[in-house]
């Protein structure tokens, strides 16, 4: 559990906020603060809904916390937690300024060797209409050139380029990998959700963060459209980046 004291270690340099707004989405959250910052949070896969089940009185009781309180909830299990907590941290500790375009970026990899753990597919799509060809591990996908995240172990010994998805932070998949991830030079932890806390991340072995940036000036337009179901992937709202730590 080191990864997640010391993240909450670092949001606590940040100022806390009193929550005005929470939207959870099918594929995205937000937390929105009294004092106008707002994050962008990470829902887990839809295959885990049944796990979305939660008592009124615990929605009242997250509805009540500040900023900080929430971002506690990184540790929790459900992803409804997880999702706004994610949204929360992100709050606390944003990114200041733009990144590479994650187009731009994955155009210059030149690379044998790439790893993804989780399966986002909008991201495999990407990486396969650049010819990169990545090798995805996962448990719960059961597609062509994914594999079973037990022989993770025995592959990344040699990865050139390691990709992490934020559920591989929820499921504890980077407490496991934690010293092969710090074996390898090149990893990258894909957002949303992602605080921005480059000496925790390095700490971590993390190289790179992918987020998606939201456009300035459209907040209510991207609530909306989180709310009703939207992804981080397929509206110009954002534009996805890629920032080195």
């Amino acid at each position: 559990m080191r990864i997640f004291d010391a993240i909450l270690r670092g949001l606590k340099d940040f100022p806390d906020g009193n929550v005005s707004d929470i939207v959870l989405g099918w594929y995205g959250s937000v937390v929105v603060l009294k004092d106008g910052r707002y994050g962008l949070g990470s829902v887990p896969s839809a295959k885990h809904l049944e796990t979305f089940e939660i008592s009124s009185l615990q929605t009242r009781h997250l509805l009540r916390l500040s900023a900080q309180e929430l971002a506690e909830l990184l540790v929790s299990p459900y992803p409804q937690e997880f999702a706004i907590a994610s949204a929360a941290a992100s709050a606390l500790a944003s990114i200041k300024v733009p990144g590479i375009p994650l187009e731009d970026f994955l155009e210059s990899l030149n690379s044998k060797k790439l790893y993804i753990i989780g399966y986002e597919r909008p991201l495999v799509l990407l990486f396969n209409n650049l010819n990169l060809k990545p090798c995805v591990l996962d448990d719960l996908s059961r597609r062509p050139g994914v594999l079973p995240s037990w022989v993770g172990p025995h592959l990344l010994n040699d990865a050139d380029w390691l990709w992490i998805t934020c559920q591989a932070l929820r499921d504890r998949q980077m407490l496991s990998l934690e010293k092969l991830i710090k074996n390898t030079k090149k990893v990258v932890l894909l957002g949303p959700g992602v605080p921005w806390l480059p000496d925790v991340l390095r700490a971590m072995g993390i190289n790179f963060v992918a987020q998606p940036r939201p456009l300035q000036d459209k907040a209510r337009e991207i609530f909306n459209y989180i709310a009703a179901g939207g992804n981080y992937w397929d509206h110009e709202l954002f534009s996805w980046e890629v920032h080195r730590l």
